[in-house]
């Protein structure tokens, strides 16, 4: 039931599917997700853009905390985040995220998340919240 309605709501138009993230794990305790490194993601100086990494955490934090609320008639979005760049991602390859739930709570879920390059290097650590709130009334 979850992973067919999370699906059906992703066959609309959506950010994730704009900037190409492709889903690779959505397990409630470890989430990973990836995302191929185009020009369009770019900052002027060829690197990619920190707020597309904040968006990569952010989707796999998000995606997989829905998946295991939305049974509940809860939605998950996000709350705050927390993102340190430690290395540049450049043009080329892809980034991934790999994130651990901390806290599984009623109302919210803490994330731990690593984005990694191609090498497997660390190139940002986050720390996420989201929130858990009741479904929207048609959405």
């Amino acid at each position: 039931m979850a992973e067919e309605e999370i699906g059906e709501r992703e066959e609309r138009p959506h950010f994730a599917g704009l900037v190409g993230i492709d889903w690779l794990d959505d397990d409630p305790d470890r989430a990973r997700a990836r995302l191929e490194v185009r020009d369009e993601l770019l900052q002027p100086f060829g690197l990619l853009h920190g707020g597309v990494i904040s968006t990569l955490v952010e989707s796999a934090c998000s995606r997989a905390t829905a998946l295991a609320v939305i049974g509940d008639g809860m939605a998950a979005m996000g709350q705050s985040i927390s993102v340190n760049f430690a290395r540049p991602i450049t043009g080329t390859g892809s980034a991934e995220v790999r994130a651990r739930a901390r806290h599984r709570g009623r109302t919210t879920w803490v994330w731990e998340a690593e984005v990694l390059d191609d090498a497997g290097r660390l190139c940002a650590s986050a720390l996420m919240t989201i929130a858990v709130r009741p479904l929207p009334e048609g959405g």
